[in-house]
């Protein structure tokens, strides 16, 4: 009998094992899983959580303040005050670049620790690296943009709840919106990390591509940069999640363009890391 028991009892440990070698997340899956846990134990990350939080009530208080104060002077200001166009200003000025800041040390953080070495001897395959580190980075940017706007949204509550109409399901978009574009920018400037491989250069050129280049070709006064400028990340970002509800010029084009150029940005990003990655040792 005992003999029986073991024969039956064999095949049911061979079992478990599979189930339990099924169960474990292989591929991209562990992939994922592991880039998870790094950013998520790093307090980097969380401080650029909170900051594009924090940052964003900031903005929204001083606006609706200042939106408040010309209401109770001349009503006839509610009807030019606008949730998301305040907003979507928050996300541009601020937010933005607590994104930029989190994909850049994720990026670029073990390049300078020199621990990126053990963490390609783990996963050989550079492009699922990469990969994996861009859809963690995407998923911390995708929910920083939603929660700072419902912080913004509770704010400027405060303020100009009793004056302002306020339409939920165009702040709900706008929000899903911002969050997306977040997204988009996080695998833009996780792909720009990891092709510079510095931090202090990421971030820089970051503002640059996000506020400094096309500011000041907009500066300049002539049609054709204004223009051009507009498609280049940031402006065409702000035109995504503001729904042309932006409040200061940015773009002759509409809807699905500006998605369609921060998502081409983000692409050509990653298409350059991944080529970097693979010809250039660490």
């Amino acid at each position: 009998m005992r003999g029986a028991d073991v024969a039956r009892t064999e095949p049911e440990r061979r079992t478990g094992r599979a189930e339990a070698t099924a169960a474990r997340p292989t591929g991209i899956g562990r992939e994922v899983a592991a880039e998870w846990v790094r950013q998520s134990s790093l307090r980097s990350t969380w401080w650029c959580v909170g900051a594009a939080v924090l940052g964003l009530a900031l903005f929204a208080a001083m606006m609706g303040f200042s939106s408040l104060s010309r209401i109770t002077e001349n009503a006839v200001e509610a009807d030019s005050s606008s949730f998301v166009q305040l907003l979507s200003q928050g996300h541009f000025y601020i937010v933005q670049f607590t994104v930029l800041t989190l994909a850049a040390l994720a990026a670029t953080g073990e390049f300078g620790n020199g621990s990126v070495t053990s963490t390609l001897l783990w996963t050989p395959r550079r492009g699922r690296l990469l990969a994996a580190r861009s859809l963690v980075t995407a998923g911390i940017a995708f929910v920083t943009g939603v929660a700072a706007t419902a912080a913004g949204v509770a704010v400027l509550a405060v303020f100009l709840g009793r004056y302002v109409d306020v339409d939920v399901l165009e702040l709900m978009a706008t929000g899903v919106s911002a969050g997306a574009c977040m997204a988009l920018f996080a695998v833009l400037f996780v792909g720009l990390g990891t092709a510079l491989r510095g931090t202090a250069g990421t971030i820089t050129v970051g503002f640059l591509l996000l506020m400094g280049v096309p500011l000041v070709m907009q500066l300049s006064g002539v049609t054709f940069l204004d223009d051009l400028a507009a498609l280049l990340p940031g402006l065409a970002g702000i035109e995504f999640y503001a729904g042309g509800d932006v409040g200061f010029y940015t773009s002759p084009y509409d809807g699905v363009v500006n998605v369609a150029t921060v998502a081409g940005w983000a692409v050509a990003a990653q298409i350059v890391a991944l080529a970097e990655l693979r010809v250039r040792d660490v």
